[in-house]
């Protein structure tokens, strides 16, 4: 089940030199959880955050004490955008850490040792834009065949996303993707540098204010709540800390539950953590928050990548930690 509440990273050649590589956290301090699992394995964790929304449950958790709840000492520890969060967790120089679900599932199908161990949150509806300048020729997905889009990473979720509402929408049309740092995509577009500019909340939000116009909404369709952001450690560690690694997991779904249930203090507490003015956090579309591990849903991403030829055959179940 999930819970009222996205980012894009892209693999590098870096990853793959990991595939061979453990944790070698010491894990022989003890502690006990709130939950049933018995002993934990280690009380003392380091997190590697990323301070967008769509990770936002792993800080609500750490403020409201869902952490302390199950025993656990963490560790906020700031990591740059882009594959470092999944490089972290493999190599073991964080326990745990934000990725997002499509890059993790690249990465898990090319023989990197990580495994999801909880899901944060799912694209929120109306989150997920392609705009254009407002007298631009482009009046919807049919028209995007050839034309410049800007996607901060290409096989991600800016494109993969368009890729499936164009099948499901049987719509022929191949856009030349280029990559555009989010920061940078509305000038883009407003400079005609690019002609379609591919936008997530908050820059979503912070396009229509500057006029631009949404030609896609890549929330309709196969995307729809589909699982985008989570925690992942490396497989050595979730092997020798199960009970920790289950306490983990408790506290972000936890925090999930508890976001859903308090949307406007969320909201309001939201810019102390992200960088998302005041304004457009009171109205933007938020992430969908999970409150429990979801197989079925997070399949679907791994069934889009095989759709698409991104990955060979993949199971979920072999690679996702169900507390």
């Amino acid at each position: 089940m999930r819970v009222r509440g996205t980012t894009a990273v892209v693999l590098t050649g870096a990853l793959v030199a990991l595939a061979g590589c453990g944790s070698d956290e010491d894990s022989n301090s003890s502690g006990e959880g709130s939950g049933d699992g018995g002993s934990l394995e280690t009380t003392e964790v380091t997190v590697g955050v990323l301070p967008l929304a769509d990770y936002a449950a792993v800080y609500w958790a750490d403020e409201k004490g869902f952490f302390e709840e199950e025993g656990l000492e963490v560790t906020l520890q700031p990591l740059q955008g882009g594959p470092i969060g999944i490089q972290s967790a493999a190599s073991g120089d964080v326990d745990f850490s934000f990725a997002n679900t499509i890059s993790t599932t690249i990465a898990q199908s090319t023989g990197i040792p990580v495994e999801v161990v909880a899901l944060s949150s799912a694209i929120g509806d109306g989150s997920q834009l392609y705009v254009v300048q407002p007298d631009s020729p482009v009046q919807s997905i049919e028209d995007l065949d050839g034309v410049t889009v800007g996607v901060n990473t290409t096989n991600n979720i800016g494109d993969v996303t368009f890729r499936a509402l164009a099948d499901a929408e049987g719509v022929d049309v191949e856009p030349d993707f280029v990559e555009v740092p989010f920061p940078e995509m509305i000038a883009g577009v407003q400079a005609g540098s690019i002609e379609v500019g591919y936008v997530p909340e908050p820059f979503a939000s912070a396009a229509t204010a500057a006029g631009l116009r949404t030609v896609v909404d890549l929330t309709d369709g196969p995307a729809s709540q589909l699982p985008a952001a989570g925690f992942v450690a490396g497989t050595s560690f979730v092997e020798d800390n199960p009970n920790t690694t289950a306490a983990f997991a408790r506290a972000i779904y936890a925090a999930g539950a508890d976001i859903s249930a308090n949307e406007d203090e969320f909201r309001t507490w939201l810019p102390t953590i992200a960088q998302v003015d005041e304004d457009v956090a009171a109205s933007m579309s938020l992430p969908v928050f999970f409150d429990e591990a979801d197989a079925d849903e997070l399949q679907r991403v791994a069934d889009l990548l095989m759709d698409q030829g991104l990955i060979e055959e993949y199971s979920v179940e072999e690679n996702f930690f169900q507390p």
